[in-house]
């Protein structure tokens, strides 16, 4: 689900309340450029991070506990892991800028999700908002039949849900979001040890020199390098919905030929960040930038912690209930690339097959 690139403009970018726009900044307004963009120095509020990091903190194992103990196709869990997603790139954020909080300064949280960061998130996800709102019959809107569709949560931001039965009992495909980071390189050689094809799901923010360089080499390692977004969708952790549906084609298109331009291959595949994304926007990435959506079926909340092993218990007993699916993981936590390593030894050992990503292609084209 997270993570992240809301470091362009240091602190700025972890307070909605103190956004400063690209104008203001000066920020290049083509995201075709892969560089990614110099911008001021700002000084942060230390104090007033580490107050906002506890809140953070306690908000995200509220969602954390909520997204496990919820069917992974309700709304519950939709709307628990785009927040906890949210609040680990913040999170991060915060750590990156003014290293981790003493535990002491965590603890002052008053628990729960405060007032503050429930606005915060109703305002980044629309949860409960008037504007959009759909009548019941709206809720499942058709995009592939049998492959995907979009269901409204909430009243009014809208979910990619995606099915897999297209996979036989025992297949998986293995996805990665919000790379490449400096783990990526790591990640997509296990995979590869593994005899395993994966797909990345890349940011654009990220495609600098060394960032151009990781997606290659993994492109090499036969893996499938394709979209995400520039800024996670917007600078300030929105999704796609924040933007027009040729402002969000403009962004994925310029992304899409970063890819293109540093792999030598041709994305195929696009995943909206937070699985947020509107029928509308979704039929025109499909139709005008030939890519095709995928969503997942087995999140493995590898945001929620920390620890190695315990993401690994979850993530195998997941794979367990359901027999199959299309599994969602990150290369960008340590937590995740060392996961990884026992995953595809388990997978190996008890009869799974990591298949293809052209099954998705294929099932979504009715091949």
């Amino acid at each position: 689900m997270l993570k992240r690139s809301f470091l362009l403009a240091g602190a700025v970018a972890l307070f909605p309340f103190t956004f400063i726009s690209a104008q203001e900044l000066k920020l290049p307004q083509e995201p075709a450029s892969v560089e990614v963009p110099a911008v001021p120095e700002v000084i942060p509020d230390i104090a007033a991070l580490k107050t906002r990091y506890a809140e953070y903190y306690s908000a995200l194992k509220v969602y954390s506990e909520a997204a496990f103990a919820a069917p992974q196709d309700s709304p519950e869990f939709m709307e628990a892991s785009a927040a906890g997603q949210y609040l680990r790139a913040k999170l991060d954020g915060v750590e990156a800028i003014a290293g981790k909080p003493a535990p002491a300064d965590v603890s002052r949280a008053p628990g729960g999700v405060s007032a503050a960061v429930r606005a915060e998130l109703e305002g980044v996800f629309g949860f409960n908002g008037a504007a959009g709102r759909r009548a019941a019959g709206t809720r499942g809107v058709p995009i592939k039949a049998g492959y995907c569709q979009i269901n409204y949560v909430k009243n009014a931001t809208p979910f990619l849900v995606q099915y897999d039965g297209f996979l036989k009992k025992g297949e998986v495909i293995i996805t990665f979001d919000d790379g490449p980071g400096p783990l990526t390189a790591e990640v997509s050689a296990s995979m590869k040890e593994a005899g395993a094809e994966g797909v990345f799901f890349t940011l654009g923010s990220k495609l600098n020199a060394a960032g151009k360089a990781r997606i290659k080499a993994a492109s090499a390692d036969g893996h499938y390098v394709s979209v995400h977004g520039y800024n996670h969708a917007t600078a300030d952790g929105k999704p796609f919905t924040a933007l027009s549906t040729e402002e969000t084609l403009k962004q994925l298109g310029g992304v899409s030929a970063s890819i293109t331009a540093a792999t030598g291959r041709k994305p195929l595949f696009f995943r909206p960040p937070y699985g947020i994304i509107s029928p509308e926007a979704l039929r025109s990435i499909s139709s005008e930038l030939g890519l095709t959506p995928v969503g997942w079926t087995i999140d493995t909340l590898d945001w929620s912690t920390k620890d190695p092993e315990a993401l690994y218990q979850k993530t195998i007993s997941m794979i367990k209930q359901r027999g199959k699916g299309i599994v969602l993981m990150h290369d960008i936590h340590p937590q995740s690339r060392t996961a990884l390593k026992q995953l595809l030894k388990w997978l190996s050992a008890n009869g799974y097959k990591v298949v293809s990503p052209e099954r998705m292609n294929a099932a979504f084209k009715g091949q």
